[in-house]
Protein backbone atom coordinates (compact mmCIF):
# COMPACT_ATOMS: atom_id res chain seq x y z
CA UNK A 1 0.00 0.00 0.00
CA UNK A 2 1.33 3.43 -0.85
CA UNK A 3 1.65 6.05 1.87
CA UNK A 4 -1.19 8.57 2.17
CA UNK A 5 -0.68 11.61 -0.01
CA UNK A 6 -2.31 14.98 0.45
CA UNK A 7 -4.66 16.17 -2.28
CA UNK A 8 -5.34 19.79 -3.12
CA UNK A 9 -8.63 21.50 -2.45
CA UNK A 10 -9.99 25.00 -2.71
CA UNK A 11 -10.16 25.73 1.02
CA UNK A 12 -6.47 24.92 1.70
CA UNK A 13 -7.32 21.79 3.71
CA UNK A 14 -5.59 18.57 2.73
CA UNK A 15 -7.42 15.32 2.16
CA UNK A 16 -5.72 12.01 2.74
CA UNK A 17 -5.96 9.61 -0.17
CA UNK A 18 -5.19 5.94 0.41
CA UNK A 19 -4.75 3.43 -2.33
CA UNK A 20 -4.72 -0.36 -2.18
CA UNK A 21 -2.59 -2.01 -4.82
CA UNK A 22 -4.08 -4.62 -7.15
CA UNK A 23 -1.64 -7.46 -7.75
CA UNK A 24 -3.12 -8.83 -10.97
CA UNK A 25 -6.01 -8.20 -13.33
CA UNK A 26 -7.71 -10.80 -15.53
CA UNK A 27 -9.17 -9.40 -18.74
CA UNK A 28 -11.75 -11.50 -20.59
CA UNK A 29 -12.58 -10.85 -24.21
CA UNK A 30 -16.30 -11.12 -24.99
CA UNK A 31 -17.92 -11.52 -28.42
CA UNK A 32 -20.94 -9.47 -29.50
CA UNK A 33 -23.39 -12.37 -29.39
CA UNK A 34 -22.21 -13.32 -25.89
CA UNK A 35 -22.64 -9.74 -24.76
CA UNK A 36 -26.20 -9.70 -26.12
CA UNK A 37 -27.07 -12.91 -24.26
CA UNK A 38 -25.66 -11.45 -21.06
CA UNK A 39 -27.56 -8.17 -21.58
CA UNK A 40 -30.91 -9.80 -22.23
CA UNK A 41 -30.42 -12.58 -19.74
CA UNK A 42 -31.88 -14.98 -22.27
CA UNK A 43 -35.56 -15.73 -22.74
CA UNK A 44 -35.63 -17.92 -19.66
CA UNK A 45 -37.04 -15.27 -17.31
CA UNK A 46 -40.03 -14.50 -19.55
CA UNK A 47 -40.72 -18.20 -20.08
CA UNK A 48 -40.68 -18.81 -16.35
CA UNK A 49 -43.05 -15.89 -15.71
CA UNK A 50 -45.58 -17.11 -18.29
CA UNK A 51 -45.28 -20.70 -17.04
CA UNK A 52 -46.16 -19.61 -13.51
CA UNK A 53 -49.04 -17.51 -14.85
CA UNK A 54 -50.47 -20.41 -16.87
CA UNK A 55 -50.06 -22.83 -13.98
CA UNK A 56 -51.90 -20.45 -11.66
CA UNK A 57 -54.65 -20.05 -14.23
CA UNK A 58 -54.92 -23.83 -14.66
CA UNK A 59 -55.16 -24.46 -10.91
CA UNK A 60 -57.73 -21.73 -10.56
CA UNK A 61 -59.94 -23.18 -13.30
CA UNK A 62 -59.41 -26.72 -11.96
CA UNK A 63 -60.52 -25.62 -8.50
CA UNK A 64 -63.60 -24.00 -10.02
CA UNK A 65 -64.39 -27.21 -11.93
CA UNK A 66 -64.22 -29.29 -8.76
CA UNK A 67 -66.15 -26.98 -6.43
CA UNK A 68 -68.76 -25.32 -8.65
CA UNK A 69 -71.88 -26.63 -10.33
CA UNK A 70 -72.35 -25.45 -13.88
CA UNK A 71 -75.79 -25.12 -15.42
CA UNK A 72 -74.37 -24.30 -18.84
CA UNK A 73 -72.21 -26.87 -20.60
CA UNK A 74 -70.50 -24.13 -22.64
CA UNK A 75 -69.13 -22.50 -19.47
CA UNK A 76 -68.01 -25.85 -18.08
CA UNK A 77 -66.33 -26.63 -21.43
CA UNK A 78 -64.57 -23.24 -21.36
CA UNK A 79 -63.20 -23.98 -17.86
CA UNK A 80 -62.01 -27.41 -19.02
CA UNK A 81 -60.28 -25.88 -22.06
CA UNK A 82 -58.61 -23.20 -19.92
CA UNK A 83 -57.52 -25.86 -17.42
CA UNK A 84 -56.02 -28.17 -20.07
CA UNK A 85 -54.33 -25.35 -22.02
CA UNK A 86 -52.98 -23.89 -18.76
CA UNK A 87 -51.46 -27.18 -17.60
CA UNK A 88 -50.02 -28.10 -21.02
CA UNK A 89 -48.75 -24.58 -21.70
CA UNK A 90 -47.09 -24.29 -18.30
CA UNK A 91 -45.52 -27.73 -18.70
CA UNK A 92 -44.11 -26.75 -22.11
CA UNK A 93 -42.82 -23.40 -20.83
CA UNK A 94 -41.24 -24.98 -17.73
CA UNK A 95 -39.39 -27.45 -19.96
CA UNK A 96 -38.23 -24.62 -22.26
CA UNK A 97 -37.23 -22.51 -19.27
CA UNK A 98 -35.18 -25.36 -17.86
CA UNK A 99 -33.32 -25.70 -21.17
CA UNK A 100 -32.71 -22.00 -21.82
CA UNK A 101 -31.78 -20.94 -18.30
CA UNK A 102 -28.54 -22.78 -18.82
CA UNK A 103 -27.58 -20.62 -21.82
CA UNK A 104 -26.42 -17.65 -19.71
CA UNK A 105 -24.47 -19.95 -17.40
CA UNK A 106 -22.91 -21.65 -20.43
CA UNK A 107 -21.82 -18.32 -21.91
CA UNK A 108 -20.26 -17.29 -18.58
CA UNK A 109 -18.48 -20.65 -18.34
CA UNK A 110 -17.20 -20.35 -21.91
CA UNK A 111 -15.83 -16.88 -21.22
CA UNK A 112 -14.16 -17.96 -18.00
CA UNK A 113 -12.65 -21.06 -19.64
CA UNK A 114 -10.74 -18.82 -22.02
CA UNK A 115 -8.47 -17.97 -19.09
CA UNK A 116 -7.56 -21.64 -18.53
CA UNK A 117 -3.93 -22.05 -17.57
CA UNK A 118 -3.46 -24.79 -20.20
CA UNK A 119 -4.78 -22.60 -23.02
CA UNK A 120 -1.86 -21.57 -25.25
CA UNK A 121 -3.69 -18.39 -26.30
CA UNK A 122 -3.56 -16.95 -22.77
CA UNK A 123 -1.00 -14.19 -22.63
CA UNK A 124 0.54 -12.96 -19.44
CA UNK A 125 2.02 -9.50 -19.37
CA UNK A 126 3.82 -7.77 -16.57
CA UNK A 127 3.05 -4.08 -16.68
CA UNK A 128 5.11 -1.87 -14.44
CA UNK A 129 3.27 1.07 -13.01
CA UNK A 130 5.35 4.16 -12.94
CA UNK A 131 4.80 7.02 -10.55
CA UNK A 132 2.99 9.64 -12.55
CA UNK A 133 4.55 13.04 -12.77
CA UNK A 134 2.18 15.97 -12.12
CA UNK A 135 0.98 17.71 -15.26
CA UNK A 136 1.72 21.37 -15.82
CA UNK A 137 -2.03 21.98 -15.79
CA UNK A 138 -2.39 20.79 -12.18
CA UNK A 139 -1.78 23.44 -9.53
CA UNK A 140 1.00 22.63 -7.10
CA UNK A 141 0.05 20.91 -3.88
CA UNK A 142 -0.08 23.25 -0.88
CA UNK A 143 2.89 22.87 1.35
CA UNK A 144 2.27 22.05 4.98
CA UNK A 145 4.33 23.95 7.47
Amino acid sequence: MTPPSPAHSNDNKSVTVRRGRVVSIDIYEVKDDELEILEKGGPAQIQFTFAVFLLTLAFSSFTSLITATFESTEIKTAYIVVCVIGFLGSLYLFIQWNRTKKSVKKVMTDIRNRMDENNPDVQQEDIQQEDSQPDDSDPPAPSSS
